[in-house]
């Protein structure tokens, strides 16, 4: 899928992509659902879920099997951001892997390995992605530099998957405890976006 002309900075470029991530987890499939929620975010009005809720999900979900290829042998852990190029060795930047897709992908962004696979991004893997890369930007106050040509064709394409566990939807939405990380420029105001039905 092209980025749309309205992503424009760092800052625009996470918050369309966690825009579709509600639509995922929603269920809706609709250009105007994700451009008002990708409004909103830039707003500061609904805010991103924290990297504790991802998790959570985690925990749910279980580590019994590869998230990448669904693999239940030689499970161990990938680092979705490489320690190499300063992803934390955090449980937080941790998803399970089977030995082949952790071979696999190396020291590889998630975005360039994927490329080159025949699915899409798993949801769980792009929740972490887009909240570490927010954190990252944030950090070095870059959320707001325009985004490259390049790094703007490295993510032409990028699709995540639309299948979303039905207990992880309703325990979100039934969640709204956790501190939510805001993308708005502006005050954000104390909401969450579980009631959004977001993951």
């Amino acid at each position: 899928m092209s980025l749309p002309p309205e992503v424009k900075t760092y800052r625009d470029l996470i918050a369309y992509q966690y825009a579709q991530l509600i639509g995922v987890a929603a269920g809706i499939d609709d250009h105007g659902f994700i451009f008002s929620k990708f409004y909103k975010l830039q707003a500061g009005e609904i805010e991103m879920s924290s990297l504790t809720k991802e998790d959570k999900y985690q925990l749910q979900e279980g580590v019994a099997s590869c998230i990448y290829c669904g693999s239940e042998d030689d499970i161990g852990f990938d680092h979705i951001i490489p320690r190499s190029t300063g992803g934390p060795d955090t449980i937080s930047n941790q998803v399970p892997a089977c030995q082949s897709c952790n071979s696999s992908k190396g020291d590889r962004d998630v975005i360039d390995w994927f490329r080159n696979q025949s699915c899409p991004i798993p949801r769980l893997v792009w929740g972490k992605y887009l909240k570490h890369l927010y954190e990252h930007r944030k950090t070095e106050g870059t959320l707001d530099e325009s985004l490259p040509n390049d790094e703007r064709n490295r993510w032409e394409g990028a699709e995540v998957t639309r299948t979303v566990s039905k207990r992880i939807r309703k325990r979100y939405r039934d969640s709204s405890s956790e501190t939510p990380i805001s993308t708005g420029r502006s005050e954000p105001v104390n909401r969450s976006l579980s009631e959004f039905g977001a993951e």
